[in-house]
């Protein structure tokens, strides 16, 4: 099952989190969301790759790269839900 999620995560999306939500997330996928986020969010997929290949020392393909987004939108998007429950 696909989830399509629509944010804008352009607009100090990681300024806006607090470090618990963030915690959620491994060191891939912060660097995913990193490079999805801010002045690589708009660069093209080749250039957000080769970053993420010299940040993690691995090896980087479209694909992993969009399922590492998808799993880390989704793990933030749990983690604010429980944060937001708790206030």
């Amino acid at each position: 099952m696909a989830v399509k999620i629509d944010l804008d995560l352009k607009g100090g999306f990681l300024q806006s989190l607090k470090r618990e939500v963030l915690s959620v997330l491994d060191e891939e996928e912060r660097a995913v969301i990193e490079t999805s986020t801010g002045e690589l969010g708009n660069k093209p997929d080749a250039v957000k790759l080769g970053w993420l290949r010299m940040r993690t020392k691995q090896d980087w393909t479209k694909q992993r790269y969009v399922k590492t987004l998808n799993r880390a939108i989704e793990k933030l998007r749990k983690a604010a839900e429980q944060t937001k429950k708790k206030a």
